[in-house]
Order: C-alpha cells, then sequence, then structure tokens
C-alpha cells in the first residue's frame, strides 16, 4: 500500500504569476502561450522549460493546463515555480480537483489569489504512487486526444467531400451538366436555389427546459443538450433519431463567426438553448450540417448583450438543393464517414466519463495502485 499525506497546497507546490505577453509583441513559434482559458497563440520565444503546470488567475478560474516542454505562462495565469519533488503530471491531475474556482477574490473581473490557493488542504501520495497515477490518467487522455484527433481528420475529409461538389460543382458526372443563373450565382442545371427552412423540419416546440434543480431530481442516462454541449444526464428523453442542433443563444458562433453544431443520434433531451433540425426528403441532415459548418451566420445574429440565431433568421439562410440522383451519390459516399465520426464521439465520451470518475477515485485515494505494472499499461496503449 502507498502512503498518503495530509499537506496544504503550499507545501506540495509553489504557485507564481505569469508573464504579460501580448500577441503582437509575438513572433510566430512552435512553443504555446498558454492564457486562463489555455493555448491562446504561439511564439518562438518560450519563457520557461516544461513540464509545466498552469491555472487561470484573471477571468477563468480553476482551469489546468499542462504543457510537457517549453512554453510561456501568461500574465492571467498562475504557473507552477516549485513542484518541491512532486509528479509534475500528478500535481496537474491534483489541481483538477481543488475548489481553485471558488477562490474568486475578485469584483468585477474573477481572481484567484496565489496565497489563498496554498492554503487549501490535500491529501498526496509518495512520488512512485504519483507517478502510477498520473500514468494512468495520461494514458487515459492520450486514448482521448487520439479519437478527438481521427474526429478531426474524418471531418475535414467530410468538408472536403462537400467543398468539392457543392462549392466547386464538381461531382459525380459534373462534366456533362451546364450551368445556370439563380438567385446563389450559377448552378448546375436542375438544383435549385432554397433556404434552409423550406429544407429542414424544425422541432423547437417539442423543447422542454429543465432547471437545474429539475435535472439534480431526476439523474438518468440519457443526455441533457445545451446551446453547445452535453450539460447532464437525466432519467428522460424527448428524441429519438438522428438530428442537428443550431446553438440558438449565448455563445451561438465560434471566433470565425460560424454556428455551433451538435450533430446528435440516440435518445436525448435538449434545453431551449438550440433549435433542432432534420432535413427533409431533398436535403439530409448531413448535407445541412456540413453546409452550416462553412455558412458564416454571424450576419444572422441578433441581440448585443444576449446574441441570438432566431428561428426567421435560421429559415433564411440560403442553400442549394441538388438534384435527387446527386444527394443519392453524396450521401453514399460520405454518410460511412460521418457514422464513424459519431461512434469515434460516443467512444470519446465514454473515455471522458471513465476519465473524470476515475480522477476523482485516484487523486483521493480510493484506488491502490501500488501494484499496478504501468509498463503493461502504456504497451497496451501504444
Amino acid at each position: 500500500m502507498s502512503e498518503w499525506r495530509e499537506a496544504t497546497l503550499g507545501e506540495v507546490i509553489q504557485f507564481q504569476r505569469g508573464f504579460d505577453l501580448t500577441e503582437k509583441e509575438v513572433a510566430p513559434g512552435p512553443y504555446p502561450v498558454i492564457s486562463s482559458s489555455g493555448i491562446s497563440y504561439l511564439t518562438s520565444t518560450p519563457k520557461l522549460d516544461g513540464p509545466g503546470v498552469v491555472t487561470g488567475r484573471k477571468g477563468v478560474l480553476g482551469r489546468v493546463h499542462f504543457s510537457p516542454g517549453p512554453y510561456w505562462p501568461h500574465d492571467t495565469t498562475l504557473w507552477v515555480r516549485d513542484f518541491k519533488c512532486n509528479d509534475p503530471r500528478f500535481v496537474y491531475y491534483l489541481l483538477q480537483t481543488l475548489p481553485l474556482a471558488s477562490l474568486d477574490g475578485g469584483a468585477a473581473n474573477p481572481t484567484l489569489n496565489r496565497n489563498h490557493a496554498h492554503l487549501l488542504r490535500t491529501r498526496v501520495p509518495d512520488p512512485p504512487t504519483q507517478v502510477r497515477i498520473a500514468g494512468i490518467l495520461g494514458t487515459l487522455d492520450d486514448l482521448i486526444e487520439n479519437n478527438r484527433r481521427r474526429i478531426a481528420l474524418l471531418e475535414q475529409m467530410a468538408q472536403a467531400i462537400y467543398r468539392e461538389w457543392f462549392v466547386h460543382f464538381r461531382y459525380l458526372g459534373y462534366e456533362d451538366d451546364t450551368l445556370v443563373d439563380s438567385a446563389l450565382g450559377p448552378i448546375p442545371d436542375g438544383w435549385v436555389a432554397s433556404e434552409v427552412g423550406n429544407e429542414t423540419l424544425n422541432f423547437d416546440r417539442l423543447r422542454k427546459p429543465l432547471s437545474r434543480r429539475e435535472r439534480s431530481d431526476r439523474p438518468g442516462p440519457f443526455p441533457y443538450y445545451g446551446a453547445a454541449r452535453v450539460i447532464d444526464s437525466i432519467d428522460g428523453y424527448l428524441f429519438d433519431g438522428d438530428y442537428l442542433l443550431v446553438a440558438e443563444d449565448g455563445s451561438v458562433v465560434t471566433s470565425d463567426g460560424f454556428p455551433i453544431l451538435q450533430r446528435v443520434r440516440g435518445q436525448f433531451w435538449v434545453s431551449n438553448h438550440a433549435h433542432v433540425l432534420q432535413g427533409t426528403g431533398r436535403v439530409t441532415t448531413t448535407f445541412l450540417e456540413l453546409m452550416l459548418r462553412r455558412y458564416p451566420i454571424v450576419g444572422h445574429v441578433t441581440g448585443a448583450a444576449q446574441p441570438k440565431v432566431t428561428q426567421a433568421n435560421l429559415n433564411r439562410i440560403p442553400t442549394l438543393v441538388p438534384t435527387p440522383d446527386v444527394m443519392t451519390a453524396f450521401s453514399n459516399l460520405v454518410e460511412p464517414i460521418i457514422d464513424i465520426r459519431m461512434i469515434l464521439g460516443e467512444v470519446a465520451c465514454l473515455l471522458e466519463k471513465t476519465r473524470d470518475s476515475l480522477l476523482q477515485k485516484l487523486v483521493a485515494g480510493e484506488i491502490d495502485v501500488s501494484d499496478l505494472d504501468l509498463n503493461a499499461l502504456e504497451e497496451s496503449n501504444a
């Protein structure tokens, strides 16, 4: 059995405030500049050698970041100056279990005081046990990251095919077709210029939002979706099938002005912060998703304090409708890619739940890892 000891966080590590650096001051390079929310940009000159552990000091509090190599901790962060002979990767996981966000000492802008953080009470095992725990969680993180990379590659493949077929009009058999004028410019003869509202089914009226308290009173296996992600799991579902969720309000667009989309299959519940759509017979849901992923929806957002994509604005977004044979050929080519992406997404979600559950138990010492063969675990992941 490993030995654990009670300690303050200041006895385990020492935090230090990060260093100011604006994007205009950096020359592009390979080293991450880590702010309170994560990697903000890259620089040619790192401030510190890795490995490094960083957490938010201003703005976003409590989020923890790990850098295996050289990096620059931004002024909005606290970085671990001294690990005091503790394993850096274990410290990264340990900090994720501590209530750093609750130590907000700012008024208008959330702020974390390192002296307050140092007073937090915790428990830590001996260094060999720390390495084992970090190895388990690191292996799961590697699996999750591999899945994310595969998902990103599949999305790029699907988008590349969509772009070839419906932007450059280089679909199967395009050589024999001619272009004609339309409201959207020249399009292949037989295609139709339309709008999203004409080509989709909208299920917004079926949404039934639940408060956080209502959700906590009915835990279960079905995901509860918000505008941008799964925010809870409950005991019932409203939808069963294949749908596209389009963020309605709040953070409705990415930094590039494109909508936040979620492709959902199976049984789920959704709040009233996302539109619930399906493609009709002329346009598949996959076609709709790929079209919206490349459409700058920012011009269809209303409201200053609370940006919103109304159903009316969503319905007016222009879209092409190809001929049935082109849509069928496109679906035959792209749907298998989307299917694999969805499966990998489900696996990633399961791995994340497993990692989060193990994180709490391992760092709390509830699971004995003293007899774990870490080499065997790493070889099984290779």
